[in-house]
């Protein structure tokens, strides 16, 4: 999924979970990027794409948060894409609680909303691109090197 689909900001944090597999198989796992609409997990050897399984990620408090969670994309041996399926507004709160956390822990010193949409890369820019900018000062330059002005 390219940043500019994104709807909400991921965080890049290292956040344990456990997964329940299809097959009730129970795996644990690190969570290496977070937003409230989704992660991308460690590799799983059992999910494959369009996989539902639940997972459970450990509140501040100690308690454990479960969601429903569909497999987006999987990279191989590498880890897997969700989205939190059915995810309503209490457990994307709970999940802004468990990053914000996670933030503090890790010293960050950020206070961002994970409600907020994500920033966009530059091609979203309706200002000058590098690309026209250079050009023009190249049409610039051509005139003035072949130009038979007299100094």
């Amino acid at each position: 999924m390219s940043i500019n689909q994104r709807q909400h900001i991921r965080f890049s944090l290292d956040i344990p979970a456990i997964i329940y597999t299809k097959f009730g198989e129970k795996q644990e796992t690190k969570l290496q990027q977070i937003s409230i609409g989704g992660c991308f997990t460690g590799w799983e050897e059992n999910i494959y794409t369009g996989d539902e399984f639940r997972m459970e990620i450990e509140l501040p408090n100690g308690n454990y948060l479960p969601l429903q969670c569909r497999a987006l994309y999987r990279f191989d041996h590498t880890g897997i894409g969700v989205r939190f399926v059915d995810v309503c507004e209490f457990e994307q709160e709970l999940i802004s609680k468990i990053i914000a956390h996670r933030l503090e822990m890790e010293g960050v010193p950020l206070q961002l909303d994970a409600f907020m949409p994500p920033p966009t890369f530059i091609s979203d820019d309706p200002g000058p691109r590098i690309t026209e900018i250079r050009e023009k000062r190249d049409s610039i330059l051509e005139k003035i090197m072949s130009a038979d002005s007299v100094v």
